[in-house]
């Protein structure tokens, strides 16, 4: 008796497309879920990364293996390509915005932090905000953008070069 059965049998493309899609709708319910909780707890406890750690990890950790699974199957690339002939803007564009609003998401975040913690008056609270703000603005922006431009670069060079690979077998 085997543990497993390796053997696939004939199965009709409606029941697969249909899994798919449960399959895909389960997905999106529980990294809901995780959301939720991760909101909840941090509303309870504050923001405490013990108490959200485990949701925090299945969150990061769902998708970085689709998108490993993702370039390693080929489907990252056919996805840019596909999004490149729908979209007005090409992902590379919108990987640039994205690292740029996280940039100045941060910035916001650190400068309002130093402004409020150090700050002694208005003056010097605008001062340090605006001190803080265009700094991190300068480290945050390029680190954010090159990121994301290079895993993009890498992952679509890494997905196109399985594609060929499979396309000449």
């Amino acid at each position: 008796m085997k543990l497993f059965n390796t053997k696939r049998a004939a199965m009709d493309e409606r029941i697969v497309h249909t899994r798919n899609m449960l399959y895909k709708e389960a997905y999106i319910v529980a990294i809901l879920l995780c959301s939720i909780s991760v909101v909840t707890k941090c509303i309870i406890y504050g923001l405490n990364i013990g108490a959200t750690i485990t949701e925090l990890s299945i969150l990061f950790l769902t998708a970085l293996y689709y998108g490993i699974r993702a370039v390693f199957l080929g489907l990252y690339s056919d996805e840019v390509e596909v999004h490149d002939r729908t979209s007005k803007l090409s992902m590379n564009k919108k990987n640039m915005i994205w690292g740029l609003g996280f940039g100045v998401v941060m910035a916001t975040f650190f400068g309002i932090k130093s402004a409020l913690m150090y700050g002694e008056g208005n003056a010097q609270s605008l001062w340090y905000f605006i001190l803080v703000f265009f700094a991190s603005l300068m480290i945050y922006i390029p680190f954010f953008v090159g990121i994301l431009a290079i895993l993009h670069a890498l992952a679509y060079k890494a997905s196109k070069k399985v594609i060929d690979k499979d396309l000449d077998e």
